[in-house]
């Protein structure tokens, strides 16, 4: 285990608060020309004068003017900003969620003392930007004053529109109590913070019903006629879905920032195709902060020219991977780690090395999930399970052999698209070694998120050592099977190293998740595992 490290450091969390600090003067600023925009009267809805509120918070005698734009290239939520001398500044936008994204983008330079322009312009790169949660806490256990329950619904809209997500995907079981109260709620308040809302149940109750006839949408994994979005794995139902005309979603676990040929080849009707990204089966209660992959993925997604991307996030701490993907809807075309590098080190911060932490650590479960052994990988896979898994195909542009076909291999395969499992063993090793290493020189922080962040990159770098040991195990298995008595101790002595590794995965999850430590319960199971093989060994010897 990395021995702790002295001194503290202290972060701004993330996504960042507005908190009150000193800013530099603003550059001299220079004009482009642009279309005199006609002048309105402010609209009074409650999103704009929070977003106007923040920017005043750094900028009091800023006067802002919002105007409709005459531009024929901003579309519906995009927006041009121009700063002027004088204290003036205006937004051009054509809706009141153009003006609000605008007022947003603003505000969040200031708040990091980032360099103002004199003019720009955003538009969006996915019509869809959806965040997907899962039995939220907010109608599980929803208040019971109406007025605590719509300010707790408002603060959950104001940070999607900070994040630039305009869909609201609510995951549940469909007859929860609480469902009609927070439907109405939002039905009233979400197109105001330029979020649209839909639910993704089980069971379609008189609730949802309801809510579609009101003109809600439904988000479905079967077929059904009327406003239903149907999200699913299976291709020819997308194909058939997008084939009417009619918007679906595929789903797929995140093990690379790009786009499966399997959805390319669909050359018609991709604008009405989602792709659904899960940071939540194999991610689930670990850590995942990759700036680079978001970026290329919300890249990768508009290249293609989907209709957008849809994400669901059990990873944590949950804001950290929603920021990631944020900050890639902001500014798609910028590099997204020197984002985070810039903004972290004027905080005094090892900023560099922190990310490189987290990068290493969060390309852990990805390549675990390569190897195709487990629906839930980050709890550990048997043995047995590498001898049946089914590694990643080359859909994603490259493929991982599975522990039986790198057996037969004679020598390494020239196509340097295909790794072999013990390749990816070693990758997860050096990415181990890369977390242990950084998270030996950088000093324990002490904000709580970042505090989280690092133990369970930590974690996750164990989890990389114990795959490593378990592929390795399985590959001397499968020699001592084949007559290689020699490879039987070389087994039992990568699978003692898996299970140390374990026990180090477990004495972090103590430190995070006590009393409800997954990966303490299966612990014993790989104690017994390691004993079966020994006594199996032992008979076979000799």
């Amino acid at each position: 285990m990395v021995a702790p490290v002295s001194g503290k450091e202290t972060f701004t969390s993330l996504p960042a608060p507005l908190p009150s600090m000193p800013l530099p003067q603003l550059p001299s600023t220079s004009h482009l020309p642009q279309a005199k925009p006609a002048a309105i009267t402010l609209p009074e809805t409650e999103a704009l004068r929070w977003a106007q509120a923040l920017v005043a918070t750094y900028r009091p005698r800023w006067r802002i003017n919002l105007t409709r734009g005459v531009d024929p290239s901003l579309k519906g939520e995009g927006y041009a900003v121009t700063v002027e001398p004088n204290n003036q500044v205006t937004i051009e936008a054509k809706t009141n969620v153009g003006w609000l994204y605008g007022l947003l983008d603003l505000a969040e330079r200031l708040q990091w003392r980032e360099p103002i322009p004199a003019q720009w312009r955003w538009s969006p790169p996915l019509a869809e930007r959806g965040l997907i949660v899962e039995n939220p806490e907010w109608l599980m256990k929803a208040p019971r004053s109406q007025e605590a329950l719509k300010n707790l619904l408002r603060e959950r809209l104001k940070e999607l529109a900070w994040w630039r997500f305009n869909t609201l995907v609510i995951k549940c079981y469909g007859n929860e109590a609480n469902l009609s109260r927070v439907l109405n709620i939002l039905n009233q308040m979400a197109p105001d913070y330029g979020v649209k809302v839909s639910v993704w149940a089980k069971v379609l109750s008189p609730v949802l019903q309801t809510w579609l006839q009101q003109g809600g949408q439904v988000v479905t994994e079967i077929p059904t006629q009327g406003n239903f979005i149907t999200v699913t794995n299976d291709l020819d139902l997308v194909a058939n879905q997008i084939a009417q005309g009619k918007v679906a979603g595929f789903k797929s676990q995140l093990v690379a920032p790009s786009i499966p040929s399997t959805v390319l080849q669909f050359k018609r009707n991709r604008e009405k195709l989602v792709l659904v990204i899960g940071l939540d089966e194999a991610y689930r209660e670990v850590f995942w902060f990759d700036p680079a992959w978001a970026h290329q993925l919300v890249r990768s997604v508009a290249d293609a020219g989907l209709s957008g991307l849809w994400v669901t996030v059990a990873s944590v701490p949950s804001t950290w991977a929603i920021s990631a993907f944020a900050k890639a809807f902001k500014t798609p075309n910028a590099d997204g780690e020197a984002i985070w590098i810039n903004r972290w080190a004027k905080q005094g911060h090892q900023a560099d090395k922190w990310l490189l932490l987290f990068r290493e650590a969060s390309r852990i479960v990805p390549e675990i999930l390569w190897l195709g052994v487990f629906p839930q990988p980050q709890y550990g896979s048997s043995l047995k399970s590498f001898f049946v898994a089914q590694p990643i195909d080359s859909s994603w542009g490259f493929k991982v052999l599975s522990v039986p076909e790198a057996l037969k291999l004679v020598r390494r395969p020239d196509d340097r698209t295909t790794l072999t499992a013990d390749e990816v063993a070693r990758r997860l090793e050096q990415r181990a070694s890369s977390v242990w290493a950084l998270a030996a020189q950088l000093p324990e922080p002490a904000a709580s998120d970042w505090k989280i962040a690092k133990r369970l990159a930590l974690l996750n770098s164990w989890l990389g050592q114990f795959y490593a040991n378990k592929i390795d195990a399985a590959l001397a298995w499968g020699r001592f099977e084949e007559g290689d008595q020699t490879a039987g101790q070389e087994c039992l002595l990568h699978l003692a190293k898996s299970v140390k590794a374990w026990e180090q995965v477990v004495n972090i999850a103590s430190t995070i998740y006590r009393p409800n430590n997954r990966w303490a319960l299966r612990l014993p199971e790989w104690r017994r595992e390691l004993a079966e093989y020994q006594a199996i060994i032992a008979r076979a010897m000799p």
